[in-house]
């Protein structure tokens, strides 16, 4: 892998919300202790170090890094601190970073949902502002989100026959004759949303109605860029193929795989949370809050 370098089947996956009443049951507030451990909104990262005050937590992208904040422990979880490099104010050598969303003094509260590690982050409106998963290789994990939440599906090409994307396993079969393997292409050591398939090569763009994919060829100039060349191929998904919407009322979802769904089915998934009210599970409350920061964005840019 190149290191260096998100309407038929959103109609399963909302009416997945109605059949998942009793989904995201499994709470538990059982602790664990934050040393050592690496979590991820699915782009940036940050690693866990127990000191004096509580836990220090440094990381970035992986291609940057300059986060760096303190988890400050609480009654009830954690709040944000500045983070520093561990040296005097007044050394020339001192530096700071920053906190996700840039804030100090919201609040972090650990939980496990369904046997997996959550980090959860509220602002002083108690509103969900960002969830964070445990991961143990960073590159893996976001290889398995683009995987699931970008690609994976059953879809039929413009002559009719069958390309699908394995929801666990990076392969495909349908598309290329002479490989199933798919190795994703990282650009400035970023996901692209492109990935190699024996000689071919592809972007993918998620549509309410599919997938685009783009043949695309590495540049001569710049071995980052990948140049658009020949036709799109346009995938209808297969009505009743799994598109993975409605895993917002199993389990907790963060920024980027929530981020991978279209504007239409983040407004949509996010409607039929809401018209729940009372009965949404926790789970779900806490993806149609984050859904909401994420239309938000979606509209800012509209306008």
């Amino acid at each position: 892998m190149n290191k260096k370098g998100f309407i038929a089947g959103l109609a399963i996956g909302i009416m997945l919300l109605g059949a998942c009443q009793d989904q995201g049951k499994k709470v538990s507030e059982e602790k664990i202790d934050l040393a050592g451990t690496t979590w991820t909104d699915g782009l940036y990262f940050f690693n866990v170090v127990k000191c004096d005050s509580g836990y220090n937590c440094e990381g970035g992208s992986t291609h940057e890094g300059g986060i760096m904040f303190m988890l400050v422990p609480t009654d009830d979880g954690f709040v944000t601190a500045e983070g520093n490099n561990g040296v005097a104010k007044t050394d020339s050598n001192y530096t700071t970073g920053y906190c996700f969303d840039g804030e100090v003094g919201y609040k972090f509260v650990q939980k496990v949902f369904n046997d997996k590690n959550v980090l959860i982050h509220y602002n002083k409106e108690n509103k969900v502002i960002g969830t964070y998963l445990q991961t143990t290789d960073i590159v893996k994990t976001m290889n398995a989100d683009e995987q699931r939440y970008l690609l994976c599906g059953e879809y039929t090409k413009e002559d009719g026959s069958k390309v699908v994307f394995d929801a666990t396993k990076f392969e495909v079969t349908g598309l290329n004759a002479d490989a199933t393997a798919i190795d994703f292409i990282y650009s400035y050591d970023l996901p692209s949303g492109s990935f190699k398939l024996g000689n071919e090569a592809y972007n993918a763009k998620r549509t309410d109605e599919g997938l685009i994919l783009q043949p695309i060829k590495q540049s001569k100039e710049d071995e980052e860029v990948w140049d658009e060349v020949g036709k799109p191929m346009v995938l209808k998904r297969v009505q009743g193929s799994d598109d993975q919407t409605g895993n917002v009322s199993k389990e907790i979802l963060n920024s980027s795989q929530l981020g991978y769904f279209t504007k239409n089915e983040r407004a949509k998934i996010h409607e039929a949370l809401k018209a729940k009210g009372d009965k949404a599970s926790e789970i779900e409350t806490i993806n149609m809050q984050m859904l909401e920061r994420l239309i938000e964005n979606d509209n800012s840019i509209e306008d």
